[in-house]
């Protein structure tokens, strides 16, 4: 929001004034020696409906009260499961071809670094064995993995090989995908049976079968999962309210910044917070402060039984929990952050969780400015074009502006008439004018009446012809609350101003 509302006050007296007086002058019979008392304009416009109009960066909304927020929302930070299932996937994929000299035996599998794990779900991947049969008879043969589950039954691969056969399923491979993994104190074992085909159980002679996996990936994960750090980014919210800020000061009374999680893994995390820094139009860089910035916040997440819930959290930082009001009273042009994620940041084995390939968490960071304050000669500037040359039959005017202001904010304006190279040709005023008066309020900030002033301003002779060769206008514009800073105010989307523009048009008798 570029405080357009302030300047408003400038266009309708220019451009609105300028349009009247081109059509009156252009119409046919009228007296040329004549002085013409015009109403030129005559608008009401409320505080709703005009910030709703301009505004850009920022999403308005409105109280049950009616008081108006500005609300600036920064990217979405994200991570998955990714790294986690990629640790495991690479543990188990990195298995050799085992040769199995004994029957169960222990895989090699070592669990990646700080997780335990209770439970695997095989999402895709292959299994193959192989062995010569030396037995000099045919023989089935059978492969099982204990922990692995599917359908309530143990993994259990039969094949029948002749005598003297070399097996080798290399490229035969059995699928893996849908087994559920349910390590034995931390084991998984692999095991095999020879029988001949009469069902008698016999041995090989000299041969050893061997196993190898291929290309697992797996789905869900539940235990121990280790502590893990989580990066999820860094982002910028850009505040475009003090975009044509020169000077003065705003102070907003209840500003609010809010961390809104959700999450999808099923463990203990908490937030890192790198930089959370507040860049202000004086240039200096203020860094939030809160005891929940160094300690951490706590994400919400699901319990072993909510598997697949996305649980959702929003925590609030305002001025009993931070210096919020400080670094936001300052006038912020933007907001730098950089937000991580930390699971198990308490490291106890004892809390079991679960993540699943789809699990994610995500923190979004909105920062909301209420219009409730106070401002103290808030001091914006603009430019906006302008052509008064072809007004030749005007030899004077007289501008009158009558202001009807429920809206408690005093707007004080000073114009200058500048050429296109950049003179300064005249002013619109003697000096910087209140031409808006603040309604005043009560003991909590709330507008009791509105209130109405009245400006005048003349153009003649020589200082009309100079403002014929301007081609724009310079707007300076302070505002201040009704109580020049001394409390707190409410600024309302059904307050509005009325502002009335008549001239005295004199026009040259030739």
């Amino acid at each position: 929001m570029k405080n357009h509302f302030y300047f408003l006050f400038g266009l309708i007296l220019l451009t609105a004034t300028c349009n009247q007086i081109q059509e009156i002058t252009e119409a046919d019979g009228i007296e040329y020696d004549a002085s013409y008392a015009l109403p030129i304009v005559d608008s009401k416009v409320s505080m709703g409906d005009l910030l709703e109009r301009f505004e850009e960066n920022s999403v308005l909304t409105i109280d049950p009260d009616g008081l108006i927020r500005f609300k600036y929302s920064g990217d979405v930070l994200s991570q998955t499961s990714e790294d986690v299932f990629a640790a495991i996937n690479e543990t188990l994929n990195a298995l050799p071809e085992i040769p199995i000299f004994f029957s169960p035996q222990t895989l090699p599998f070592s669990q990646p670094d700080g997780l335990e794990i209770d439970q695997l779900d095989v999402k895709r991947g292959d299994i193959y064995f192989g062995v010569y049969n030396d037995t000099g008879v045919a023989v089935e043969f059978t492969l099982f993995v204990p922990e692995a589950i599917k359908d309530g039954e143990m993994l259990r691969l039969t094949v029948e090989i002749q005598a003297d056969e070399q097996l080798d399923l290399r490229d035969n491979p059995f699928s893996f995908a849908g087994y559920r993994l349910i390590p034995t104190d931390g084991n998984i074992n692999v095991g095999y049976e020879l029988k001949d085909l009469d069902g008698n159980n016999i041995s090989f002679n000299t041969a050893f079968p061997f196993v190898g996996f291929d290309n697992l990936e797996f789905s869900y994960a539940e235990g121990y999962l280790g502590r893990t750090e989580y990066v999820g980014g860094r982002d910028t919210i850009e505040i475009d309210f003090f975009d044509n800020w020169i000077r003065g000061d705003v102070y907003f009374e209840d500003p609010i910044i809010t961390f809104n999680f959700e999450n999808s893994f099923g463990i203990p995390t908490q937030s890192i917070v790198n930089v959370f820094d507040i860049f202000t139009v004086k240039g200096e860089v203020l860094p939030l402060e809160s005891v929940w910035l160094q300690d951490g916040i706590d994400f919400p997440y699901p319990e072993l039984n909510e598997v697949g819930a996305i649980k959702s959290k929003a925590f609030i930082f305002d001025k009993t929990n931070s210096n919020i009001d400080v670094v936001l009273g300052s006038g912020p042009v933007a907001i730098d952050y950089d937000v991580n994620a930390d699971t198990n940041p308490l490291e106890d084995p004892s809390i079991r969780g679960f993540i699943t390939d789809s699990s994610y968490y995500k923190v979004q960071v909105d920062v909301e400015l209420p219009m409730y304050g106070n401002a103290i000669d808030f001091f914006t500037t603009d430019t906006f074009p302008i052509n008064l040359g072809d007004f030749e039959e005007v030899n004077a005017v007289e501008f009158k502006l009558v202001s009807d202001n429920s809206l408690p904010l005093n707007v004080d304006v000073q114009g200058y008439f500048i050429n296109e190279s950049g003179v300064v040709l005249d002013s619109m005023l003697n000096g910087q004018e209140r031409i808006v008066l603040g309604a005043p309020v009560d003991a909590n900030g709330n507008v009791t009446n509105a209130i109405q002033a009245e400006t005048f301003s003349n153009f003649e002779g020589e200082r009309l012809e100079k403002l014929k060769a301007a081609s724009d206008v310079l707007l300076q514009i302070s505002f201040s609350t009704s109580t020049e800073g001394n409390q707190s105010v409410r600024v309302k989307s059904d307050q509005d101003v009325r502002v009335r523009i008549g001239a005295i048009v004199d026009l040259n008798n030739e």
